[in-house]
């Protein structure tokens, strides 16, 4: 799980860079796919985890795409990482706005 964290968190970062450079996107996350190829299947138990192994593998898809330009490319990686991050965070951020707090009743 953490080799597929740094995978996402990697490409992430490398993708927002403003200096962005296809080829060492490209070197690094082949590198890390590789590890994660070694590992074998894992275990998908949550919801983050499904959408984490299917960001790995669109992301893999899009890299070996010869028919699309790496504009088009990082454009594609940035709104799944986007999502990966909305699925990431989406546990933990709730809003308690409406929720009922009448603090006079308890005294």
């Amino acid at each position: 799980m953490r080799l597929m964290e740094k995978f996402a968190k990697s490409s992430t970062n490398i993708l927002k860079l403003e200096n962005f450079n296809y080829n060492l996107f490209e070197n690094k996350i082949t590198k890390i796919y590789d590890k994660i190829e070694a590992m074998g299947d894992i275990r998908a138990d949550s919801s983050y985890m499904n959408s984490l192994k299917n960001f790995i593998s669109k992301t893999i898809q899009v890299i070996n795409n010869q028919n699309i330009d790496e504009d088009k490319k990082k454009e594609i990686l940035l709104k799944e990482a986007n999502l990966l991050e909305k699925e990431k965070n989406r546990k933990t951020t709730k809003k308690t706005k409406h929720k009922s707090h009448d603090y006079l009743s308890e005294y």
